[in-house]
């Protein structure tokens, strides 16, 4: 990676080399127009500067042939296997970071999200065992193209050292699964399996209203289709690249879990603290995250002059969902009188 950082900056640092390279890419009606730089700030950076080196290593071999700047790991066997593993792998962790940003979503969903990612990662080094590189797209490219022999062992501890680290990472969050899909599947829920303790939950009262629900059908009916509204909002996210309008159409999961558990009478009011308490968890950073970016945007010529009550206020329109109805407050103001 510093190696890969080094070449982007010494063509992008400089306005002359830049601006060939530009006209070099433009020239050979390259599909990109730069490349991108590094930044350790944003989470997606690596995964896309190292995707776009890759797709524009050969025009990279060329400019700087050309400048007489010389990097000959470019040209290393050992170096471009490993170069094409890392731009494979980084571009799978970038998936899950996408799937683990948005606003709003449950610890359980992204504890889901988490799971599958390793059994598919589990998947990966078998392929990577076996030799197929299925899961390798890059790597198997570059094997396919000039009929280099991979060092599977080498990459497979890799992954296994990967996948190690993914364990101890997300154990706190695995012991407490039980806990978390409470939300979401109540009625199969072990009550001895929950951790009651941060929330100040009576273990007694929480058992009784739990029976409860397991018992009347009524209720016990509300979240059976609460789990089929889930799936099929599940099975919308599959074809929703096809159909924008029609996932649009369907409540968050969010939205379907609050509901559920908020049409329940207030006598159940434990069960409701348990539900309540969970969805609460914060599962990602996502939103401290986006207000400290909003906070660039808001700053001006005038920043001088923002108190921090007006600074809050702006930082509050930036990062809501609410949007209220203006032409109903409109309607609602006395319009300027003449004196």
């Amino acid at each position: 990676m510093n190696l890969i950082i080094k070449i982007i900056n010494s063509i992008l640092a400089k306005a002359l080399y830049h601006r060939q390279f530009k006209d070099f890419l433009e020239e050979i009606n390259s599909q990109f127009s730069a490349l991108l730089l590094h930044n350790k700030v944003r989470c997606l950076s690596r995964g896309n500067v190292l995707q776009r080196f890759a797709l524009c290593l050969s025009e990279i071999k060329t400019f700087l042939n050309e400048k007489n700047i010389d990097h000959p790991e470019l040209e290393e066997k050992k170096w471009l296997q490993k170069f094409n593993f890392m731009v494979d792998t980084t571009m799978k962790l970038n998936e899950l970071n996408l799937k683990l940003q948005g606003k709003g979503n449950t610890a359980y969903a992204l504890l889901e999200e988490v799971v599958c990612f390793e059994k598919n990662y589990f998947f990966s080094l078998k392929d990577m065992e076996s030799g197929k590189l299925l899961h390798f797209k890059n790597l198997k490219q570059y094997r396919d193209e000039t009929n280099a022999t991979i060092d599977t062992n080498y990459f497979s501890i890799a992954l296994k050292n990967m996948k190690d680290g993914f364990a101890v990472r997300f154990e706190q969050f695995k012991t407490n699964k039980s806990t978390l899909v409470f939300i979401v599947n109540p009625l199969n829920t072990n009550t001895n399996e929950i951790n009651i303790k941060p929330f100040g939950i009576d273990a007694g009262s929480l058992q009784m209203h739990l029976l409860d629900l397991k018992t009347k059908d009524l209720l016990s009916g509300m979240f059976t289709k609460l789990k089929s509204k889930l799936e099929e909002f599940q099975k919308c996210m599959h074809i929703g690249h096809h159909k924008w309008t029609a996932l649009k159409e369907i409540p968050r999961v969010e939205a379907l879990i609050f509901g559920s558990w908020n049409s329940l009478p207030e006598c159940y009011s434990e069960v409701k603290k348990l539900a309540y308490g969970i969805m609460t968890i914060f599962g990602s950073t996502y939103s401290c995250e986006q207000a400290f970016s909003c906070m660039d945007i808001i700053k001006s010529k005038v920043r001088s002059q923002l108190t921090n009550k007006n600074l809050e206020t702006c930082l509050k329109l930036k990062t809501t969902s609410y949007k209220p109805d203006l032409i109903t407050l409109s309607k609602g103001m006395q319009s300027q009188c003449s004196h």
